[in-house]
């Protein structure tokens, strides 16, 4: 009778293990997905950094004569394609097109781009009329855009955001067709002439969409996880609210107040060369990007880092150092300029130290602090940049402003 009671309870345990595994490496973890690479102009990459090939900014006129600018764009999964309607093989790729348009006819967050390599043939009267007679099952009207405007824009857009070059001897000839994540970064590229490719790509947007769906998820499991927090207090003396500011990032290009306004930041002081807590503090905002992207909060939150050696510590050297941190430097941000001003945000603005020393490692001492700042620019917490538990708990916090959106001071 015992030997039996104890196959019983050994059976029982065998059983149990796998709901247990479950538990502790299903429903306690994160879930990683295979995922597209990213491309650059070298080739693709299996993770998004400064040099992932992104669309940028561009405004265009549609097949309505509407004005379609990128913005528009922004949050859905697209395919991009190239051709004139004059061209002899437009038939093809319309063809090819109405087979992802069709499966994902009823998803609001993905599209069909095509852009005009004819434009001056191919005015907005002209592609209404091709539209009307080409394609089909659209899920709701301005899923699938025609896009014509000044040949010059359109030649920049092919030639530097995707990278094509294109026959001199027969330029409206491009097979070429660009899937286009949520953020505007260039995920895979297909053969336009190619069924397998189509089918692949069909594929491919799945998984995009997949992504943005785990994202979505996991911002809605945070923000019920933090609905019942106390509101983070608000920092320094009454009324204090970070000064405006100025600065060079990467590429020159100048980093200002206005760049980050109404965002919440995190905000810290570094240098390139330091020997000690830089490289600590670097790795754990490194981690805290990837944590806000895992939750769609990388849009709202953005990454300030200050150089308190601006003399070695140029754009180009900037650059470098985000590159070998495999930075997204689209919400983190690192900056330069003049050294005066620099020390003067952080002593009147953060309330950090930031100043030459003799004694520091490296010749610089600076405060091994992040803070937190919110929407209306207040200071909202101070967390130790080399502990995983404060940094963790900043995330949260950060998460919290943006969830919440709350404290902001009230404009008269």
């Amino acid at each position: 009778m015992g030997k039996l009671k104890n196959r019983l309870i050994l059976s029982a345990m065998m059983l149990a293990l796998p709901l247990t595994g479950l538990v502790i490496f299903g429903l306690l973890s994160e879930h990683n997905f295979n995922t597209l690479p990213y491309f650059t102009v070298d080739g693709k990459v299996d993770h998004r950094s400064l040099e992932a090939q992104r669309v940028g900014d561009f405004q265009l006129t549609n097949q309505k004569s509407e004005a379609f600018h990128s913005d528009q764009l922004v949050g859905k999964v697209w395919m991009a394609a190239f051709f004139g309607t004059d061209a002899p093989h437009v038939a093809q790729v319309t063809k090819q097109l109405l087979w992802p348009n069709f499966r994902y006819r009823d998803e609001g967050d993905i599209a069909v781009v095509c852009f005009s390599l004819n434009p001056e043939h191919d005015t907005p009267e002209v592609l209404a009329e091709y539209v009307e007679r080409n394609t089909r099952y659209n899920g709701f009207d301005g899923k699938w855009q025609f896009l014509t405007g000044a040949p010059e824009e359109i030649d920049r857009l092919v030639a530097e955001d995707f990278m094509i070059q294109r026959d001199p001897e027969d330029p409206n000839n491009v097979a070429t067709l660009w899937l286009v994540d949520a953020e505007g970064f260039l995920r895979g590229v297909y053969h336009a002439a190619s069924e397998d490719d189509i089918r692949d790509a069909v594929e491919d947007i799945a998984l995009l969409k997949k992504e943005m769906d785990v994202a979505a998820y996991a911002r809605e499991q945070l923000a019920e996880a933090l609905a019942t927090r106390e509101a983070l207090p608000v920092l320094g003396p009454e009324g204090h609210t970070v000064p405006a500011f100025a600065f060079t990032g990467i590429d020159s290009v100048e980093i200002s107040h206005r760049t980050v306004e109404g965002q919440v930041k995190i905000v810290d002081y570094f240098f390139t060369h330091c020997p000690t807590i830089c490289p600590i503090m670097s790795s754990q905002l490194s981690r805290g990007q990837q944590w806000l992207r895992d939750r769609d909060l990388d849009g709202d939150i953005v990454l300030l880092s200050h150089s308190v050696d601006p003399e070695r510590d140029t754009p180009a050297r900037l650059k470098t150092y985000a590159t070998q941190l495999g930075a997204d430097t689209t919400s983190w941000k690192f900056m330069t300029g003049q050294k005066a001003v620099l020390y003067e945000q952080a002593r009147n603005g953060y309330y950090l130290t930031a100043l030459e020393s003799d004694t520091a490692a490296g010749g610089f001492f600076h405060s091994d602090t992040f803070v937190l700042v919110d929407q209306a620019d207040q200071i909202r917490g101070l967390y130790d940049g080399t502990s995983t538990a404060e940094v963790d708990a900043m995330l949260m916090d950060a998460a919290q402003l943006v969830l919440f959106h709350e404290g902001a001071i009230a404009v008269d």
